[in-house]
C-alpha cells in the first residue's frame, strides 16, 4: 500500500548540491526538500507521463 507521506533521507555533495541550491535561488523551491521533491515529480511525469502513471497505479 502506498503511504501518503514518508521521510526519505539522501546525502549528496558537489555539483548535485550546487544545482539544488541554485534552483532555490531561481525560486524553483523554497528549500532543498521541496526542490528535490519537485525534481522527482518532474522526472516521473516526464518518463511515465500521465497515462503511464495511471497504468502504474492500477498495477499491484
Amino acid at each position: 500500500m502506498v503511504e501518503k507521506k514518508a521521510e526519505v533521507r539522501v546525502f549528496i555533495d558537489g555539483l548535485y548540491l550546487k544545482v539544488i541550491d541554485d534552483l532555490i535561488h531561481a525560486e524553483y523551491g523554497t528549500n532543498r526538500s521541496e526542490v528535490v521533491r519537485k525534481m522527482i515529480h518532474d522526472w516521473v511525469t516526464r518518463e511515465l507521463g500521465f497515462k503511464g502513471l495511471m497504468e502504474y497505479k492500477k498495477k499491484k
